[in-house]
C-alpha cells in the first residue's frame, strides 16, 4: 500500500504499518453520528461474512489482517480498503461516493482535493499549499 494521505471531508484518514485505514478516521468524516460508530459497523454479521470472505480468498504471500483494533491514546478500528467501502456503504450512499471518489482521486492522482477546498485553492494557493505541507509534515511524524 502506498503512504499518501486520503482526507475526506477535511479528515486525514490514518493508516496502519499495514495500510489499513482507520475507521474512526471515517466516523468523523462522515460527521460523527453515534448511530455509525465503527464498532457498532464491525458486530454486524454481514461485516463478519465481508471479513471471512476476504480472508478465504486471500493469497496467502500477500495476506494482511483485514481488521485490527488497536487500544490506546492512538489507536483505533484499521481495516482493508474493502471493508473502508462497505463501512462508507452502511453509512450512506453520499457518504459512500465520497470516499470512492477520493480514494480513486488519490490513487491516479497522488493526491485528493475535498469539494469545498477547491475555492481555497484556486484564490490562495500560496496558504492552500501551506496546509498541505503542514499535513504532510504531520502523516511523516506519524
Amino acid at each position: 500500500m502506498n503512504n499518501q494521505a486520503l482526507i475526506i471531508a477535511d479528515t486525514t484518514i490514518r493508516t496502519d504499518a499495514e495500510g489499513r485505514y482507520c475507521l474512526n478516521d471515517l466516523h468523523k468524516a462522515a460527521g460523527g453520528d453515534p448511530k455509525n460508530k465503527p464498532a457498532n459497523f464491525t458486530r454486524l454479521a454481514e461485516t463478519s461474512e465481508l471479513i471471512a470472505e476476504l480472508v478465504n480468498g486471500s493469497d496467502v504471500s500477500s495476506f494482511v489482517v483485514p481488521m485490527l483494533v488497536l487500544g490506546g491514546r492512538n489507536g483505533g478500528t484499521f481495516v482493508v480498503k474493502e471493508l473502508v467501502y462497505a463501512y462508507a456503504m452502511w453509512i450512506s450512499p453520499a457518504f459512500h461516493l465520497k470516499v470512492i471518489r477520493a480514494y480513486d482521486t488519490l490513487q491516479t492522482q497522488g493526491i485528493a482535493v475535498a469539494d469545498h477546498a477547491a475555492g481555497d485553492l484556486l484564490t490562495n494557493p500560496l496558504a492552500y499549499f501551506e496546509k498541505v505541507l503542514a499535513q504532510a509534515k504531520q502523516i511523516q511524524v506519524a
